[in-house]
């Protein structure tokens, strides 16, 4: 009953920042740039998190109505590693992969940051190993090949890309 209390005032907060950002969101100058506004991207994601909200804020209603929940005591027994090693997983590779951007570049950074991720969080597995090779090269070579041509987005290319580049 407590955890339900907790999300329904997180979901509220939520959905009054996405409101407040929203607002804001209208407050951003048009530099005259050809392409998207600049105020579309922010929009977007601010209604993506809006209703994202709103499915939290009806589903924590929807537990405080069910007070036949299972308990969480089993839960709360846990460990601060086995509860959230999946978030540590996520910060450290991700600071890695932060760390290590100025000297191998986005793309190879990229690749590694998603085969790693998806390998330390799924099965280790032979056949989830080439899964997992294969998505991290398709989706990071995808997302790499369009910001570098059609978004003309300059993405850094480390230490071993910019040796051949001269």
């Amino acid at each position: 009953m407590i955890r339900a209390r907790q999300d329904l005032c997180v979901a509220i907060f939520l959905l009054m920042f996405c409101s407040v950002m929203l607002w804001a969101s209208y407050d951003i100058r048009d530099l005259g740039y050809p392409g998207l506004k600049p105020e579309t991207w922010p929009r977007f994601l601010l209604i993506l998190l809006s209703g994202l909200s709103a499915l939290y804020l009806i589903r924590s209603l929807k537990s405080l109505k069910n007070p036949e929940a299972p308990s969480e005591d089993a839960a709360a027994h846990l460990g601060f590693w086995s509860k959230y090693k999946n978030a540590v997983w996520c910060f450290a590779l991700f600071f890695l992969f932060l760390f290590s951007l100025d000297y191998i570049g986005m793309l190879i950074g990229g690749m590694l940051f998603v085969f790693s991720l998806l390998t330390v969080l799924g099965e280790f597995t032979r056949k989830n190993i080439i899964l997992h090779s294969i998505v991290a090269i398709i989706s990071v070579g995808l997302m790499w090949l369009i910001f570098t041509y059609s978004l003309r987005v300059h993405l850094p290319a480390g230490e071993i890309f910019a040796a051949w580049q001269v």
